[in-house]
Parts: C-alpha cells; structure tokens; sequence
C-alpha cells in the first residue's frame, strides 16, 4: 500500500511568507509560528500593504496567510498585483479564520483560493497546509491513503524501550511523529493509536526519518507504516482524517 502522498517531499524553501491582517496578539503569534518553521515572516495590514513591503524586500515570498474577511471581488487582482510588484513566481493564498458556510466558501474558492486553515489549528496544521503550498504535487490527487495533520501526543515502544512522541500527520496506512530521537530505519515498533476515548496498541515499522534536514520541510521525527489495520479501525481513521480536511481546504 502506498502510505505517503508527494507533499511529504516538497522541498522547503525558506522564501517570506506574508501574514496579512490587523496588528495585534493573534497577527504577532501567527508570525512567530512562521519563523519556527522556519521562514521568514513579512507582516501587513492588508495586500496593498503588503504589496509596497514585498517590492523591497530581499525575496519574494511564496505563500500568503490571508484572513477569510480579506479574500474580497478585488481579491485576485490584488494578489496579482502583488506577485508582479514583488517579482514572485508563484504566491499561494491560504486563508484562516472561522469556518465559513458553503455559499461562502463558493466565493473564497472563485477568488482562486483552495487552501485553507479554518477554525484553531496548531503548527502542525500550519507546517503541513505550507509544504502542500510548497509542493509541486499539491493540485494532484493524493497517491494512496489520504493524510490530515494532528497535534495528539502517544507513547511508542521498540526493544523494550519507550519514547514519547507527538504526531504530526496521520493516515490509516501510517503516521509521521516527531521527536528528536527517531527510532532507527527498520525498526519494529509499537504504539498507542487514540481511537475514540480507547487507545488501541498497534504495530509497524519505520520507513524513514528526518533528524535536522530542513529541505524536508518536515520536523525532527519518523514516518511509520502500520502493520494491516482492522477495516473498522481504517474506516474511523479516514473519517478523523476527512473531518480534518474540511478545515483545510476551500
């Protein structure tokens, strides 16, 4: 079965990324979880703001985080004012705040925006919605299982050992968990998969890890496939993951 799908493997690029809306807790703490990544932030009040920053700024950004309140009928020809002025290749809108309703989301999608970081969300989320932006496969459908962020923490175990670990992204075919401390490629593991209010122990083994490679665009950590999963057990997985997609695209 084929776990992972291609936005796993976009290269991460440390080009700005804007952050557009009113200056305040929420705008400042959205920019600092862009310099984690790590990237460098561009804040401003509105595009037109950020349209006179980007002309001066040492590069061109790659993506844009955009309040849903912002994303107007003037919308695309702003972005593209913007991607010309700043000389970008391509710029990527994501759009955050509360979920809006469908005849709304229909308007969001016309202005060309498909991406999307509705309701809370973590860094992971946010790391994940910027590699799929990022990533030249992200207009394709994903290969395989399809995988959503998460932020849960679990405990995973291997040659009588045990390691705390928190996940990253989930499918029902594996996982990817961070940590500093990887287990080694090839290692069979278990490890506590919350299903409901239970824990289930499951099985699996490491494909691969990432201990410091920034090009991933992926945190320290490793990338787990599940031994076979019960159909039930698949099913309840893919429903978690759909529902978390909901707040991630347009």
């Amino acid at each position: 079965m084929q776990t992972w799908n291609g936005s796993q493997l976009a290269t991460h690029r440390l080009d700005p990324i804007l952050v557009i809306g009113p200056d305040g807790p929420f705008r400042r703490a959205l920019a600092k979880e862009v310099e984690a990544l790590p990237a460098p932030s561009l804040v401003a009040e509105s595009l037109a703001d950020a349209t006179e920053k980007a002309a001066n700024a040492d590069r061109a950004p790659s993506i844009v985080l955009v309040p849903e309140p912002a994303i107007d009928a003037d919308f695309e020809t702003a972005l593209a004012e913007l991607r010309i002025r700043s000389g970008a290749q391509d710029l990527v809108p994501i759009a955050f705040g509360r979920a809006p309703g469908d005849e709304r989301r229909r308007e969001i999608r016309d202005a060309g925006v498909e991406l999307a970081l509705f309701g809370r969300f973590g860094r992971h989320a946010l790391r994940f919605q910027v590699n799929r932006a990022l990533s030249p496969w992200s207009v394709r459908p994903p290969r395989g299982e399809r995988r959503a962020p998460m932020e849960w923490r679990t405990r995973t175990y291997s040659s009588g050992k045990e390691k705390a670990v928190r996940c990253y992204s989930l499918s029902s075919g594996g996982a990817y968990f961070v940590t500093p401390r990887p287990w080694v490629v090839g290692s069979d593991i278990a490890l506590e998969l919350p299903v409901g209010r239970d824990r289930l122990l499951v099985s699996g083994r490491i494909l691969y890890t990432n201990v410091g490679d920034s090009r991933t665009g992926l945190p320290r950590g490793m990338a787990v496939a599940f031994r076979p999963l019960s159909e039930h057990i698949q099913q309840v997985i893919r429903e978690g993951v759909t529902t978390t997609h909901e707040a991630l695209e347009v």
